[in-house]
């Protein structure tokens, strides 16, 4: 593990900036949010990071963590990390701007805060879609045997309503458990999940960023209580439950269903777009503007190998875009496929029900028949009921004439 390597501002500003002729690239600093449970907005920044990259390309990104709390996930391998001074102004020689989630609050000149373009850390983490490609995070699955299982968040000690239909739910889709968490709360989940005869594997709590994202990427269903590890699941394929303080039985039923059958779809945000692409011009006017030139005093040379190497992102930002497309229409195929199974199965068995209505009501006709045969054996021929009472109808017509007559006599006696 590799520690969080201290920036040296002073000695590193000369080979940085010229005032005289400007930067062609320009020097952008990054800072990762290190106050979470999870690595989520850890991700979700470096997906920022790679979209400014694209929009406001060539860059130079480095990236920081705050030391006053140092990140579980400070020694992500595959990205050098540089520790935030205490005096952020020390960075002001080094990097046109600094971009970071509650950087307005410190009031720095080059530092631009992404809530300037009204753009929160949840939003940013519907960019996971563009960075978070199966292929990115394929390799970097942890335990490639636990793909396409149950991840439960195991955080405290969940109801014992959530362990029951998880149990179950596992045991009717045949799919196995994995758990993330503290190793107190996943061995007590454990145990409970033992009353049910279900095991779960115990993915562990030291996982790095890439590492965590392919457990959520390539998961069946995510069962969590954390808000923002459910709004990534949720961005990234849609197949997720959240767990509420009090869980229903019948709700946690459909959730699990819906999410396993397929039924739930990713979450996203059209206003989103249009946030990333407001925030990527602030980033630009604001390094410009310490650069103390605006967009049109650019060389011809600068604004040529600014076209060439936005070209060159766009070109591999397409090749990505394109194997994403070629994976949703081979999973698009395979859904086809399922759907055109399930509508044979369904045709099969309403044949079969058909089929059993017919023996049904063959058999029912067969035994009213038996019935009536047993009926003259033992005690003759069955005698049918009279359609008509005519006694009843008799005593009717005899009541109407009494009163009839009593009418008669009260009009006579009245004349």
């Amino acid at each position: 593990m590799t520690s969080i390597k201290s920036t040296q501002t002073a000695a590193s500003a000369s080979s940085y900036k010229s005032t005289s002729q400007g930067r062609e690239i320009l020097n952008i600093g990054i800072v990762l949010p290190t106050e979470e449970r999870h690595p989520v907005g850890w991700l979700a920044t470096r997906a920022l990071g790679a979209e400014i990259e694209w929009r406001n390309g060539p860059v130079n990104i480095q990236w920081f963590a705050d030391k006053l709390t140092p990140a579980l996930w400070s020694a992500d391998l595959s990205l050098k990390i540089n520790e935030l001074p205490e005096s952020i102004s020390e960075l002001e020689g080094e990097l046109d701007v600094l971009l970071g989630h509650g950087l307005a609050s410190r009031k720095i000149e080059f530092g631009v805060d992404p809530a300037e373009a009204e753009l929160t850390l949840s939003d940013t983490a519907s960019l996971l879609t563009r960075y978070l490609s199966p292929n990115l995070t394929q390799g970097n699955h942890p335990a490639p045997s636990m793909q396409d299982s149950i991840l439960v968040d195991v955080n405290g000690d969940l109801p014992q309503t959530v362990v029951d239909e998880i149990a179950r739910h596992a045991m009717s889709r045949t799919i196995p458990i994995s758990l993330i968490g503290s190793e107190s709360d996943l061995n007590r989940f454990a145990e409970q999940l033992k009353r049910h005869n279900q095991t779960a594997t115990n993915v562990g709590s030291d996982l790095d960023p890439e590492e965590f994202a392919a457990l959520i990427q390539h998961a069946a269903i995510v069962v969590t209580g954390d808000s923002a590890l459910q709004h990534a699941a949720q961005v990234l394929h849609g197949r997720t439950v959240f767990i509420s303080q009090n869980p229903e039985e019948l709700t946690l039923q459909r959730e699990l269903w819906s999410a396993s059958s397929g039924t739930s779809l990713p979450r996203k945000n059209p206003a989103t777009e249009t946030k990333i692409q407001r925030l990527a011009e602030i980033v630009e006017q604001t390094a410009l503007l310490r650069l103390d030139r605006s967009i049109s005093e650019r060389s011809g040379d600068q604004e040529r190998e600014r076209l060439k190497q936005l070209t060159k992102l766009h070109q591999q930002q397409a090749l990505r875009w394109n194997e994403q497309r070629r994976r949703s229409k081979e999973t698009i195929d395979y859904l086809r496929q399922d759907i055109l199974r399930i509508e044979s199965e369904r045709d099969l068995a309403e044949q079969e029900a058909s089929h059993s209505r017919r023996a049904l009501r063959a058999q029912h006709n067969r035994l009213n028949r038996l019935e009536m045969q047993i009926a003259k054996q033992d005690q003759g021929p069955a005698r049918l009921h009279r359609s008509v009472d005519w006694v009843s109808v008799l005593a009717q017509i005899e009541r109407d004439l009494l009163k009839l007559l009593y009418w008669l006599r009260r009009q006579f006696r009245k004349g």
